[in-house]
């Protein structure tokens, strides 16, 4: 028996890009949805072609390219052109142009702002689709690789350093033609290595300066905007704090935003307020520890949301007892005190409107056996400090406790987002540069995510039925639009004549 044969290379064969494109396809399903859109309308440049000069790419099949592209981890411009010359699928959603990289990268400089609507535009879609429920929402941040490198990062303790290294390296120059002078008759010529040394004095100096106007720590060179943060492994790195919101419904990424800080703290009443201005009221939202924030809980009160958020343990020295950490000192809000583990009171020596209160008891603390164990600072005795928020806290962890089951439900909603998107998708660090372009690569990534997630939710030929029934709609509307437009026209003339 032989082996199963292919086709003669030679041989000529007739054939169609629909048929090389399985049925079931998501290019299927992004050729729908970007058919839905009103590019105008949201923005995009080039939407109607000019009357003169040379004819210019039609932005519907460079929008179907990239949200093919980010939903495959195909993101950079070179490799996008590459797909337009042997990706069947790219080829069908292109239908068959193939434009060279530069201006695939230059549609998306032009349309960085409209690009980020289509994932407004999807995220409504599955919300009239009932996908998104609005009622459990889980907030988290992770950190995404900027393009930028660490030794592009400079705090004010490097570029201290690296002036004065540089001063000592202009010293021994100057030392060295010192020499040489003295010894020769002519003048010793500048050598290069000083020149590149003084050029490289005042580009730092620069930096200086303007860590003094912005008053920031640290200047990434290459990114501006991007920052040095901790992340998963232990290590540093310069990267941006890309924040989401998931419904836990059914999985669906509804908003994102992208930090400045390494840290999640004040990102919860943000978060919150961009939720209410799209719509949502009265949800539930998850967070973890690095949201525990008083400033944002009251907020989140004010909103009118139920915040379940872990509660961020006090720092205690590590050699005390257990018996004598701060959780131990129970508050009485009627006598505006509070009671040690020994049952001694600490009466409180600040005034009530101050944002930071200290209670402590200088005579009991003195004759306490336990004075060295409970008390770790110079005074020699305990010194307990009350927060504004005090009461916001402990409502949040008395809210926490009565919902530690719903709070299991948070990593498995908005942590697998993330992995999905790093890992799956390629989106673990960004191309652009500048927070603002940075935003757009993520409402790229979060589209593709909610594209997949829609389509292993519905089935492929749920959605497109669906797809197909807004487009439907949106034709008979754009006739009726374009109907009225016509009589309007037609009775504005015939007013004026």
């Amino acid at each position: 028996m032989g082996y199963i044969e292919g086709t003669s290379r030679d041989q000529t064969t007739y054939w169609s890009m629909e048929e090389l494109v399985a049925a079931d396809s998501m290019a299927r399903v992004i050729d729908g949805f970007i058919e839905l859109q009103d590019l105008k309308a949201l923005g995009f440049t080039r939407t109607e072609p000019s009357e003169t000069g040379r004819p210019c790419y039609p932005p519907g099949p460079l929008v179907k390219l990239y949200v093919y592209g980010y939903e495959n981890g195909i993101r950079s411009s070179r490799k996008l052109e590459k797909e337009t010359k042997r990706n069947m699928e790219v080829m069908w959603l292109t239908e068959g142009l193939m434009p060279d990289h530069k201006t695939i990268s230059e549609f998306r400089r032009l349309n960085i702002r409209a690009l980020q609507k289509l994932f407004r535009e999807f995220v409504k879609l599955c919300r009239s689709w009932e996908l998104v429920g609005g009622e459990l929402l889980a907030v988290d941040g992770s950190k995404f690789k900027a393009s930028n490198n660490k030794k592009n990062n400079l705090s004010r303790k490097k570029l201290t350093d690296r002036l004065s290294r540089i001063d000592e390296k202009i010293e021994e120059y100057l030392n060295t033609l010192d020499e040489e002078d003295r010894h020769e008759d002519c003048q010793a010529e500048a050598p290069e290595g000083l020149v590149e040394l003084l050029n490289r004095r005042e580009l730092y100096k620069s930096y200086m300066e303007e860590l003094e106007k912005s008053g920031e720590n640290e200047v990434s060179t290459v990114d501006p905007d991007s920052r040095l943060m901790g992340n998963n492994r232990g290590g540093v790195e310069v990267a941006y704090n890309v924040q989401s919101v998931v419904d836990a419904k059914q999985g669906i990424i509804v908003d994102y935003d992208i930090s400045l800080n390494p840290s999640d703290q004040g990102q919860l009443s943000k978060m919150s307020k961009r939720l209410i201005r799209k719509g949502y009221r009265r949800f539930t939202i998850l967070a973890d520890k690095g949201y525990y924030n008083g400033k944002c809980l009251l907020k989140g009160k004010i909103y009118k949301i139920k915040a379940i958020v872990s509660r961020q343990e006090p720092s205690n020295p590590k050699d005390q007892p257990k018996d004598f950490h701060t959780d131990k000192f129970i508050y009485d809000s009627e006598s505006d005190a509070y009671r040690c583990p020994t049952g001694a009171t600490l009466n409180p020596h600040s005034k009530k409107t101050a944002t930071r209160r200290n209670y402590y008891n200088k005579t009991v603390c003195s004759k306490c056996t336990y004075a060295d164990v409970c008390s770790s600072g110079k005074s020699g005795y305990r010194i307990i400090v009350r927060s504004q928020y005090a009461e916001t806290y402990e409502e949040a962890d008395r809210v926490f406790s009565e919902n530690k089951e719903l709070y299991k439900l948070r990593q498995q909603i908005v942590e697998h987002p993330f992995g999905t998107v790093k890992q799956t998708m390629n989106g673990r660090y960004f191309l652009l540069r500048r927070r603002r372009k940075v935003q757009c690569e993520v409402s790229l990534l979060f589209l593709g995510y909610n594209l997949k997630r829609a389509v292993n939710i519905l089935g492929f030929h749920e959605i497109m039925a669906r797809l197909d029934s807004l487009s439907r709609h949106f034709l008979l509307f754009w006739r009726f639009q374009r109907h009225n437009k016509a009589i309007f026209s037609i009775l504005l003339s015939s007013a004026a004549a």
